[in-house]
């Protein structure tokens, strides 16, 4: 007999072929063609590899038992030939064990092929061939998944001859068979037929082929017992290929291989015949006669052959439904063979069909003792366990027969989950949670391995454990499942919680600040930087309040909240905790550094001011503390210190500015959230740009005309805010703008976009404003004429901004896409743009792209327009020096934007209380002196 088993996954449930599902057809489909002679049986993926294989033996085994002659049987057994095909994904154990994947909605689950291996071992006692075509992870190399085969077939050992190949997933084309399978089919349909072919010579043709060496990363072939003929030589039987007596018996025969035929004077053998021909029709009653014919005439010596009969008599006598007369058939047969395994499992099988359990147990014991392979044993103990539990109902016998299975398979999982569950239900809750702990720990996933143990500690700390064990003993045990559920999986926290939950109740305090410390080290695994920055920040605030609230440590409770900051400094709560501790501890520079940023992030908050006010006083920073202050008046919550230096301190009118700002103050004034790396693009192709929008508009005849007539002289114009414009400029250190006055004009401020800048003064700037708010309007103005500012003043919709980004990226990098919507304006743009370049403009813009592509931030637009408008309302802010008076002009909404005016009010009062606000007062000469 020629037998091909088949394993090779099915499709996922979209129909997309798994690694090696397309294989299985192909050598299906040729291994069952003539020339090959292969009975092909196919495994299910979804069920245990090891399992099905016992059970195709098994029946092989019970198929031999109705063959007439015992010589037949065992030649029988010994000619068949077994091959093996796998093709599946594969995965490698931390120890280096090769499993096979067959399942594809269980990629996690395998069967270890040590135990494939060992079944045919075992079981098989022809010559085995074993076809692996193993596809691996990233994980894997393709080297180390062929030692691996190697080892765990161990073909020395086990007598099985290996073809094996190895390759990466993905790196073939999933709607085709794999590169061995085909040239394995491609081989046996080019071989010829009189030669025949053999495993080694496909080997050999592989390997000598460069473009199928190529193609396969690792390719080995370990040998056998015997010479192993996939394709059978033309005129040869369906098997090995005939050893020289053999074949010198066939040629006596004339040619042909026959099985030798009962001698004619041989009564036993037509005895035995006849009651098999009988047994096969039905006709038991006729078979038991020709069998006890039989037996009379065997001698007593002829041990062997007296058991044979007495099988026979007990199998016939089993189908009748006789079985106690069927189980003295089976102890004869093995009072004369005691070795004779089929008849010590119908025994089992009698003595369960009888349920006389004892008996049973003895049965099983003389089975278990005839076992020579673990595999075999292991099974059989499962098998048994599980009758035992469900069918006689005795789970002590089942817990004894899995703690035996268990020293075979430690690491086996049902068997673990099997006796977990029986050791509970016999009230050994000790040795259930070890069982089940174990269990747990091989689950492959991280996360549900973490799950399991958590569970596995709230049993040991409830339920039957307050019984059975002491509130000590049980905590403890509790902990060590939590540790380990955190080792498994430091991104799930909730272990840790549970931990602080009961260490708190015991007081425990240095245990549990140990546990977050061990719990930060573990946070260093985590491969996602923002996954372990949240843990991390998790971790330094339970470690600060660990600090603050139980062990009155204030020093270490501020590192722990300053390390919670540093991972996610927009944690208001963590920066108020810092900044308590540092007040408490006297570092009051480290204490306003902490407020100030709280300020950014809840600037609504009127205690962060007022413990500013508080920390400055302390600090002796005068003007910082008074703009503390006149936060707190601004939010109408000042306290009667707050309000007395506010009042003190009071500008009397604008701000009297002994110098101007330098052209590097102007980052002081920039947010410091903006995004640098595209505001440097925009400022290296600012000034090209505006000419390149002013040349569109004159092409298309829409440069605006202004009245030269209407154009104010500073000097002897006796309109305020023209002189404000020249004072403010003068205070900025910017160029002065042509400003042009329109009474008639139903506006305030506007930008002319014309070549020179340009401001046109309308009627609303010119009637009902007081100087301070005519001083704000005209800072927040002239703040757009600044460097990259300038470009919304030409390009003020965030879509044409859009066009003149992409059209400055699109000039430095030819290649890069340009979104659809945006083509034509950008191309319409881009010449323009790149004959305006100086070669200083193109070399710097070319820079800040490069820059701009290698941070690969996502690029937001709107924010850094919104970081222009809170530029501009500082600037406003600064020259007013009255928060009251920025805050009402930001609300009549003069100046519309991506943000709102509350958003700029609650910029400027975080600006207030800023070191940049305090050094910008300082380098104008208005700041408070101590």
């Amino acid at each position: 007999m020629r037998l091909a088993i088949v394993a090779t996954p099915s499709l996922h449930r979209d129909q997309r072929p798994a690694p090696g599902s397309l294989d299985g057809d192909l050598i299906r489909a040729r291994l069952s063609l003539d020339d090959a002679g292969f009975r092909v049986v196919d495994i299910d993926p979804a069920r245990d590899l090891a399992e099905q294989l016992d059970a195709l033996f098994d029946e092989l085994t019970a198929t031999r038992r109705t063959l007439v002659d015992a010589d037949d049987a065992a030649r029988d057994e010994a000619s068949t030939l077994f091959l093996f095909y796998a093709s599946t994904a594969v995965a490698l154990s931390p120890d280096g064990e090769l499993f096979l994947c067959l399942d594809p909605e269980n990629p996690g689950v395998g069967d270890a092929l040590g135990d494939v291996a060992a079944v045919f071992r075992d079981r098989a006692r022809g010559e085995v061939l074993f076809v692996l075509e193993c596809h691996h992870g990233p994980g894997a190399t393709s080297r180390a998944v062929v030692t691996a085969a190697e080892q765990a077939v161990a073909s020395p050992v086990t007598g099985v001859e290996l073809l094996v190949a190895a390759h990466p997933i993905g790196s073939l084309d999933a709607d085709l068979p794999s590169v061995l399978t085909r040239a394995f089919v491609e081989h046996l349909d080019e071989a010829d037929p009189d030669r025949g072919l053999t495993a080694e010579e496909i080997f050999r043709r592989v390997e000598g082929n460069p473009g199928l060496a190529r193609a396969i990363p690792c390719f080995a072939r370990a040998s056998g017992r015997g010479e192993f003929s996939v394709l059978v030589p033309r005129g040869g039987a369906p098997g090995r290929r005939p050893a020289r007596a053999e074949a010198a018996r066939i040629e006596a025969a004339g040619g042909a291989a026959t099985t030798p035929a009962s001698a004619p004077d041989d009564p036993v053998a037509q005895y035995l015949a006849a009651g098999d021909t009988l047994a096969a029709a039905s006709d038991l009653d006729g078979a038991l006669t020709a069998y006890k014919k039989a037996l009379a005439l065997v001698g007593v010596a002829q041990r062997d052959a007296r058991a044979e009969v007495h099988l026979r008599i007990a199998q016939a006598r089993w189908r009748q439904q006789r079985h106690r007369e069927a189980i003295e058939g089976f102890e004869k047969a093995l009072a004369l063979a005691p070795e004779h395994r089929p008849a010590l499992e119908a025994l089992v099988e009698l003595h369960l069909a009888e349920q006389d359990f004892a008996k049973l147990r003895t049965a099983e014991e003389r089975l278990l003792t005839r076992v020579e392979g673990d595999a075999d044993r292991f099974g059989l103990l499962v098998r048994f366990a599980e009758r035992w539990e469900i069918v006689a109902g005795d789970p002590a016998r089942a817990q004894e027969l899995l703690e035996r299975a268990r020293e075979i398979r430690p690491d086996d999982a049902a068997v673990l989950r099997s006796l977990g569950r029986l050791y509970e239900a016999t009230g050994d809750l000790a040795a259930s949670l070890d069982a089940r702990r174990c269990h747990a720990e091989l689950l492959p996933d991280p996360r549900q391995r973490a799950v399991a143990l958590l569970e596995l500690a709230r049993a040991a700390m409830q339920g039957e454990a307050r019984a059975t064990l002491t509130e000590v003993t049980r905590e403890q045990d509790g902990i060590e499942l939590l540790d380990r559920a955190l080792d498994a999986d430091p991104t799930f926290l909730d272990p840790l919680a549970l931990i602080a939950i009961l260490l708190s109740a015991r007081q425990e305090w240095g245990e549990l600040e140990l546990a977050y410390r061990r719990m930060l080290d573990r946070a260093q695994r985590i491969a996602d930087l923002r996954v372990r920055s949240d843990v991390t920040w998790e971790l330094c605030r339970r470690l600060g309040m660990l600090f603050r609230d139980h062990l009155e440590d204030p020093s270490s409770a501020l590192e722990a909240f300053e390390g919670a900051v540093v991972e996610r400094p927009d944690d208001v709560p963590g920066r108020l905790s810092a900044a308590s501790l540092a007040r408490g501890a006297g570092r009051l520079e480290r204490a306003a550094a902490h407020l100030q940023a709280a300020a950014v992030l809840d600037p609504g908050n009127v205690q962060v001011f007022h413990d500013l006010f508080d920390t400055f006083q302390k600090l002796r920073r005068v003007d910082q503390a008074w703009a503390a202050a006149s936060v707190a008046v601004y939010l109408g919550a000042a306290e009667a210190r707050e309000r007395f230096i506010f009042e003190e301190h009071r500008p009397a009118g604008l701000v009297q500015p002994a110098r101007g700002l330098s052209p590097g103050s102007w980052d002081l004034l920039r947010a410091a959230d903006r995004d640098r790396a595209l505001e440097e693009v925009l400022a290296s192709v600012a000034d090209a740009a505006v000419r390149a929008r002013l040349a569109q508009r004159a092409r298309d005849k829409q440069i605006p005309h202004v009245d030269p007539a209407a154009r104010a002289d500073a000097e002897r114009n006796a309109a305020g805010v023209v002189r404000l414009f020249s004072w403010a400029s003068r205070c900025l250190a910017i160029p002065t703008p042509a400003v042009y006055l329109r009474k008639d004009a139903p506006i305030a401020v506007a930008a002319v976009t014309v070549e020179e800048p340009s401001v046109l003064v309308g009627g609303e700037a010119l009637r009902g404003r007081t100087a301070a708010e005519l001083a704000f309007l005209v800072g927040s103005h002239v703040a757009y004429h600044v460097g990259p500012h300038r470009l919304l003043l030409h390009f003020p919709s965030l879509e044409e901004l859009g066009v003149c980004l992409a059209a400055a990226v699109k000039v430095a990098r030819p290649s890069e896409p340009v979104p659809a919507e945006l083509e034509g304006a950008v191309l319409a743009l881009m010449p323009l743009l790149d004959e305006r370049l100086t070669e200083r403009e193109r070399d710097a813009l070319e820079a800040a792209v490069f820059e701009l592509y290698e941070i690969r931030a996502p690029l937001d637009l709107a924010h850094w327009v919104g970081s222009v408008e809170r530029c501009a309302a500082r600037v406003g802010y600064l020259l007013t020096g009255e928060l009251s008076v920025a805050a009402s002009s930001l609300s009549r909404g003069d100046t519309p934007g991506v943000l709102t005016a509350e958003e700029k009010i609650g910029d400027l009062l975080s600006f207030t209380v800023a070191d940049a606000y305090h050094a910008l007062r300082e380098e104008l000469g208005v700041a408070i002196e101590p």
